[in-house]
């Protein structure tokens, strides 16, 4: 496990800190086929003692201690949160502003096609204080100077404990050139929604919170089809795409090696795992394909056992008295999920602005329970066993053992559609009968990922 290494402030920074005193906050996606249609949901975790401000009463549960010439400070926090999970941000920034007692406030602004709003922001020097991104756009956005590293300021006001605070896997997203560029806020990871009702009609015992074994899988799926109902619902596009690569790291294999330069999933893993999803799907579910998850609308009629899909569809599905909510079944030959992370970014390097934002960063993620509201399982450890969290988001706290099985890609710019935009029709063309060989097709895609990170590479470096 990492973590961060301790910065003492020198008197000069304090001095210089103290200087801009008076300085204001600046005012000012995944591949389409990894776009979820649903909106999106976050975190979660223990709110620390209360600490106190200099010059003021007893600060609220997961306020930093104020540090010098924030006072009055005002962020603007940019994020790709445009539905339900956008209004519960809004609300976490207002509750922040009213209650900090270092007099930040903090302004969040949904953006839908944040990527391309910061990239214009930045060449017209119109950026935010800071954003919230998704992990898989870190890379590209610390490569072109959008993203700033966290300078000592901000790193002074997380602790230099923070890092122990979550799994490494996650912990090391945030990191690009040996820098700090984001700090984890959630996990949203593929996970298995399915049906009580069913479940009991058929005899099949309701999954805990750790994942099924393929042999507890596999036997849901025998009681169910013997009960006469749909065991299953599988489709194509976003859900078979990502399952597949859940698949092929439970088979063992992987998307690229360790560094992200070397695309492997040409594999035996990578082909049986399509040829497991291609099996499952044309038994049960074999007309149901396109977009717009159709996959989870037939589960919604209640007719079909289970589903597989990202937390960002809890909100819905939880107004349904018949869903349950678990980590996804061991269906290859050990646990692993496919998933993705927002994490909180700056967009400025300036010192005072850097750390007023980290404040309100430390406070989001001591009180990211809240957030765990919208879907999202917490990226933190402290907070993913946090007892009250079962309270918070009953269904969330079905799921955090998700946060330990999930694989996401190295923070290597523009990674993710290198891969997916090869492998996606692929996955799909195959399912569809129209390609045969799953090894020759792997074998292709992967030749046109390779090129495209090779491309990357020569772009970014």
């Amino acid at each position: 496990m990492k973590t961060i290494t301790r910065i003492i402030f020198p008197m000069l920074l304090v001095f210089s800190i103290l200087l801009t005193a008076c300085g204001g906050g600046a005012a000012t996606q995944p591949p389409a086929a990894t776009e979820p249609t649903a909106t999106e949901p976050a975190e979660a975790t223990e709110a620390p003692a209360a600490t106190e401000a200099p010059g003021s009463t007893e600060a609220p549960a997961g306020t930093a201690e104020c540090p010098a010439g924030v006072d009055g400070v005002a962020i603007e926090m940019w994020s790709p949160f445009t539905g339900p999970d956008g209004d519960e941000m809004t609300a976490l920034a207002d509750r922040f502003s009213s209650e900090n007692t270092c007099g930040i406030t903090v302004t969040h602004v949904a953006q839908p096609e944040y990527v391309q709003k910061l990239e214009a922001a930045a060449a017209a020097g119109q950026l935010p204080a800071m954003t919230a991104v998704r992990a898989i756009n870190v890379g590209q956005l610390a490569a072109r100077n959008v993203l700033k590293p966290f300078g000592p300021e901000a790193m002074a006001v997380l602790g230099d404990d923070l890092g122990s605070d979550f799994p490494e896997d996650l912990w090391t997203l945030g990191e690009y050139k040996g820098e700090r560029y984001s700090i984890p806020l959630d996990v949203n990871p593929l996970i298995m929604f399915y049906n009580k009702d069913l479940f009991a009609a058929a005899g099949v015992e309701e999954p805990g919170t750790e994942p099924w074994t393929r042999e507890e899988f596999e036997d849901a799926l025998t009681k169910l089809e013997a009960s006469g109902v749909t065991p299953l619902s599988l489709g194509t596009a976003f859900q078979a795409a990502a399952l597949w690569q859940a698949l092929i790291r439970q088979y063992g294999g992987s998307l690229t090696d360790e560094s992200g330069a070397t695309a492997t999933y040409n594999s035996e893993a990578g082909v049986n795992a399509l040829e497991r999803i291609k099996e499952l799907r044309d038994k049960y579910t074999p007309d149901v394909s396109g977009t717009g998850d159709p996959e989870v609308n037939v589960f919604k009629q209640g007719n079909v056992g289970m589903t597989f899909h990202g937390p960002w569809w809890i909100s819905d599905l939880a107004k349904l008295d018949f869903v349950g909510f678990a980590p996804l079944p061991v269906i290859g030959d050990q646990p692993a999920t496919w998933g993705g992370s927002h994490q909180l970014s700056l967009t400025t390097d300036d010192p005072t602005q850097q750390a007023a934002a980290a404040v309100w960063i430390k406070w989001l993620s001591d009180n990211s329970a809240e957030w765990a509201k919208a879907g999202q399982v917490p990226a933190r450890t402290s907070a993913r066993e946090n007892p009250e969290l079962a309270t918070t988001a009953p269904p969330v706290s079905s799921i955090l053992e998700s946060a330990n099985t999930v694989v996401m890609l190295p923070p290597v710019p523009a990674l993710e559609p290198a891969l997916w935009d090869q492998f996606g029709p692929v996955i799909d063309a195959y399912l569809a009968g129209d390609v045969t060989d799953a090894t020759a097709a792997l074998e292709e895609a992967n030749a046109k990922s390779q090129q495209v990170m090779d491309e990357n590479i020569a772009t970014f470096e």
